[in-house]
């Protein structure tokens, strides 16, 4: 069950949506690399081609256990059950953090985002995701988000951000399309081809919406990209 959101022509569409936003310009040359709110795997094993080593830390252990049975021999990731607020990790000790879809209910970012900007070495990045306030259109019946979900402002993120010695580098929104009305037509077509030509047609009006300047940031989820300051590097 809670490798069904990814599998099949559902899978495709976060691979050729999120994906993409999340690990736009992380290169192969990273060495450490932590995925918060890993789940059952998904991102840390992207990261895991990226990097020579990825750990992914969860508190929820029923995905660790099936992140645990994909591992494969020679795998260069490995999952352990942690706080992302309170992780027992060295300071300056990683050149990567993601959290894909860990803030969704989040009402403070900053005691994460504080261990997060402990944890990470000068020069290090951090890529996550959450709600967006200013998505369109703004009704909550397409929405399609969790009981106690929090939706931010890009300016309110861009703030709390920089508190921690982090420097912003960019934001942008994905998932144009309302997600309950995707998702209803995907369940109500139950033959995969049908699933499939259904999630090419919207990943192709994702690309064109977010190409459209008046629509770049309506988005329902921002993807957040900053990267912690060099020592003596001044942060605005």
């Amino acid at each position: 069950m809670l490798e069904r959101k990814y599998a099949g022509a559902r899978g495709s569409y976060f691979a050729r949506t999120e994906e993409p936003a999340v690990l736009r310009r992380i290169g192969a040359g990273t060495r450490y690399a932590l995925d918060l709110g890993t789940g059952t795997g998904r991102v840390a094993f992207l990261c895991a081609d990226r990097s020579d080593f990825t750990l992914g830390v969860d508190v929820q252990v029923d995905g660790l256990h099936v992140a645990r049975r994909r591992i494969r021999p020679g795998a260069r990731v490995a999952f352990a059950a942690m706080d992302g607020a309170a992780l027992g990790l060295r300071s300056e000790s990683l050149d990567l953090v993601t959290a894909i879809g860990t803030f969704e209910c989040a009402g403070d970012l900053q005691p994460v985002l504080r261990e997060i900007a402990r944890v990470l070495a000068p020069d290090g990045t951090v890529v996550f995701t959450c709600w967006n306030e200013c998505r369109w259109p703004k009704l909550e019946l397409l929405d399609r988000r969790a009981p106690g979900a929090v939706l931010w402002t890009p300016e309110d993120v861009w703030m709390q951000t920089e508190t921690f010695g982090l420097t912003m580098e960019g934001i942008e929104s994905i998932f144009f399309v309302p997600r309950r009305l995707l998702w209803w037509l995907y369940r109500s077509l139950l033959v995969e081809p049908f699933r499939r030509v259904l999630v090419a047609a919207s990943v192709m009006l994702e690309g064109r919406l977010g190409g459209v300047n008046s629509m770049a940031m309506a988005g329902r989820v921002l993807v957040v990209r900053a990267r912690k300051a060099r020592r003596g590097e001044h942060v605005h």
